[in-house]
C-alpha cells in the first residue's frame, strides 16, 4: 500500500506541474524550477533535465543521508520518467490561467510533496535538501523548502520575466501551504491513534 500511495503522490506532482505551471510559463523553485527553465529556453525534455539537475544532490545524500537517499532516488527517477513521457500530451491540455496555475497548482503539488515527506521520501531539489536540513538541525520543513526554492527566482527574472517570477513565488508559497496542511492532518491522525491506544 505504501508504494501505491507514493506512486499516486508522485504522479499528482508531475501532472500538477504539466497542467498548471508549464502552460502559464511559471515554475516551482529548486531543481524542478531549473528543469522548467531549461524547457522554456531550450525546449529540453523536463524529465531528463530534472534527473540531471538532481543528480549532484542525490550523490551528496548517498554519502551523508543514506536512508533518505534510498527512499528518495526511486521517487525522483519515477517522477523524471512520468514527466518525460507525459510532457507533450499533458501540456496541451493545461490550464492557461496564471492565478489558478499558481494558487491551485501550487497547493496541489504541495499536498503531493507533503505526503512524500511524511513517508520519508523526496523528489529531490528543495524538498530533499530541506529534509536533510530538517533532520540535521530541526528547521521547519515547509519554511525551509520555501526558502530553498526561492533561491532560483533571481535567475528566473531574466528567463521568464518579472510577472511570471512573481506568480512562481505565489506557486511556491501555495505549495508550502499544502505541505503544512498535510503535516497538520498527519499529526492529528497520529494523535488520535495514540489516544485510542491509550484508552
Amino acid at each position: 500500500m505504501r508504494y501505491v500511495i507514493l506512486f499516486i503522490a508522485i504522479l499528482f506532482f508531475g501532472v500538477g506541474n504539466l497542467l498548471f505551471a508549464v502552460p502559464n510559463q511559471i515554475m516551482n523553485g529548486g531543481m524542478t524550477g531549473l528543469s522548467l527553465m531549461s524547457y522554456y529556453i531550450f525546449k529540453m525534455n523536463i524529465g531528463l533535465s530534472l534527473f540531471l539537475f538532481n543528480l549532484p544532490l542525490f550523490l551528496f545524500a548517498f554519502f551523508r543521508y543514506r536512508d533518505l537517499f534510498y527512499k528518495s532516488i526511486i521517487s525522483m527517477t519515477c517522477l523524471s520518467i512520468i514527466v518525460g513521457i507525459l510532457q507533450n500530451d499533458l501540456i496541451s491540455y493545461g490550464i492557461k490561467n496564471i492565478w489558478i496555475g499558481s494558487i491551485v497548482g501550487g497547493f496541489w503539488m504541495g499536498l503531493s510533496l507533503g505526503i512524500l515527506v511524511k513517508m520519508n521520501a523526496s523528489l529531490g531539489g528543495g524538498s530533499l535538501l530541506g529534509r536533510m536540513l530538517h533532520l540535521r538541525y530541526g528547521f521547519s520543513l515547509s519554511k525551509t523548502i520555501f526558502f530553498i526554492d526561492c533561491t532560483v527566482y533571481p535567475l528566473s527574472l531574466f528567463v521568464i520575466g518579472g510577472r511570471e517570477t512573481l506568480f512562481s513565488m505565489v506557486l511556491t508559497a501555495s505549495s508550502s501551504l499544502g505541505i503544512y496542511v498535510v503535516s497538520v492532518v498527519y499529526e492529528k491522525m497520529a494523535s488520535k491513534e495514540r489516544n485510542s491506544l491509550a484508552a
